[in-house]
């Protein structure tokens, strides 16, 4: 047994050692994966140096960012060229703007169907501040265009009163119907090389705003539809309006029988356009030729009660450019005219009970009755020595004086000075209406400041589309007989 062990023991040692097999791990691997991945991505790198060193300086591909800025000695670039261009926009804006066309005749403000017309915009300009919008309101036939007329003027006229009392009649058309004419004399008649051009009637020079004429006031039918639109040369916005309640606006508008509802369409359609003149004019004139129809009273009362709020950033558009003041809304002068007036109404009692009712009628609405469109002035607060005109008016007698004035009827004998007439001339008393119209104060329309006449056209519009969609004037159709 001892030499079995013993071969056994020397058969071990005598074998040749075997080395042992070390198995790798998947740690292993992940490392050696971890060391060649650094190798792989420097490989990108390593072709763009390359690449870099192979091309010029001058070629290699730059970053918008890394842009140089352009010297005089480079050409034309792209951003050199946007310079020059914005440099070229504000020279050709630094530039005077086109001269300003003058109207002949009113234009539509809103036309027959009471929808906004956009073509009076290039009558205004763009950079004017300095205008005053007047607006006009009454019933038919109270002379409203005439009133218009008046302030319009630009000279003095001597046959003021005569072109009024003429203005009336239809101008006469030629007879074309003649049995005694032959062919040559309507050959010669041909002939318009030697004729010269025929003169236009004085009427049409001088009054801007068309006038009732004999035919219109005989069928009671109106002669304003909508809103015409005048501007002047002294940069004055005159807007007349079609006449309040006028049966033949319902007969126009309704080619159905006439029913109770179709006359109150018209008087809601009314009612827009009387609070429409309230949110775009500076003076709002209502006319009477009588005293004093309540009724009148009473509707210039609603068309302010329903009024909507407009403000700047809802009617005003951000080109025209201002930031809002945050203010509340501006009311406009409201002036009480009486048309045709009669001697008795110019006496102190009279005026007196005049301004004490409509001061009442008054008291609780933000319409301006203050403004110093006075028939006399008040020594409290105007110092002006005004009362060249009406002097027997004064603040003792009369009482303290509101926005009223008095225009008396011209009659063929309006030159005869033997008569009494109780009150001064008709040329002094619209000499001075004028005057103290264009010298009122002219607020803000909007809460937008410096509001130009291009940007008070756009608002007008935007404005219009306001009271049209309101709900309050259709609430107020509900409650109409």
């Amino acid at each position: 047994m001892a030499e079995k062990k013993k071969k056994m023991f020397t058969s071990k040692e005598s074998a040749p050692a075997r080395r042992p097999v070390i198995l790798k791990s998947d740690r292993d691997t992940s490392k050696e994966q971890s060391k060649d991945k650094p190798e792989k991505e420097k490989q990108p790198t390593i072709i763009l140096k390359t690449r870099e060193q192979s091309t010029p300086k001058e070629d290699r591909p730059v970053s918008p960012k890394t842009l140089k800025s352009p010297t005089a000695d480079d050409g034309p670039h792209p951003c050199k060229i946007a310079q020059n261009e914005n440099k070229e926009k504000k020279n050709s804006e630094s530039k005077p703007p086109p001269p300003l066309k003058f109207m002949s005749e009113p234009v539509k403000l809103l036309d027959e169907n009471l929808e906004f017309n956009p073509a009076a915009l290039e009558f205004l300009h763009d950079s004017s501040t300095n205008y005053l919008v007047i607006g006009i309101i009454g019933t038919q036939g109270v002379g409203k265009s005439m009133i218009l007329n008046l302030i319009a003027q630009n000279k003095h006229e001597k046959n003021l009163c005569n072109q009024i009392l003429n203005s009336h009649e239809i101008p006469a058309e030629p007879n074309l119907e003649g049995n005694n004419t032959n062919l040559e004399n309507q050959l010669e008649a041909l002939n318009f090389a030697g004729v010269p051009e025929p003169k236009e009637n004085q009427t049409e020079n001088y009054f801007k705003f068309k006038i009732q004429d004999i035919d219109q006031i005989e069928r009671g039918v109106h002669c304003t539809k909508g809103i015409d639109m005048y501007v002047t040369n002294d940069r004055v916005i005159l807007l007349d309006c079609q006449a309040l309640w006028s049966p033949s606006l319902i007969e126009e508008t309704n080619a159905n029988p006439i029913t109770a509802r179709s006359a109150n369409v018209v008087t809601v359609d009314c009612l827009q356009i009387a609070s429409y003149l309230m949110a775009i004019c500076h003076v709002l004139i209502a006319v009477q030729d009588w005293f004093t129809d309540y009724n009148f009273i009473r509707y210039i009362q609603a068309a302010e009660m329903l009024k909507p709020s407009l403000s700047a950033s809802n009617t005003v558009s951000s080109q025209e450019g201002s930031e809002s003041t945050g203010g509340g809304e501006s009311n406009p002068h409201l002036l009480l005219f009486h048309n045709r007036c009669q001697l008795e109404d110019f006496t102190p009692e009279s005026v007196k009970i005049m301004q004490d009712l409509y001061r009442k009628a008054f008291q609780r609405s933000n319409l301006q009755l203050h403004s110093g469109m006075y028939l006399y002035s008040d020594t409290n607060k105007n110092g002006l020595n005004v009362d060249s005109v009406n002097k027997g008016y004064n603040v003792d007698v009369c009482g303290t004086p509101i926005n009223l004035f008095l225009l008396p009827e011209i009659t063929s004998d309006f030159d005869n000075r033997e008569i009494y007439w109780g009150h001064p001339p008709f040329e002094q008393l619209a000499k001075r209406l004028r005057w103290m119209i264009l010298g009122v104060n002219r607020h803000q329309i909007t809460n937008v400041p410096n509001l130009s006449e291009k940007g008070w056209f756009h608002y007008c519009n935007k404005a219009w589309e306001i009271i049209r969609k309101c709900t309050f004037f259709m609430e107020y159709e509900r409650f109409l007989p």
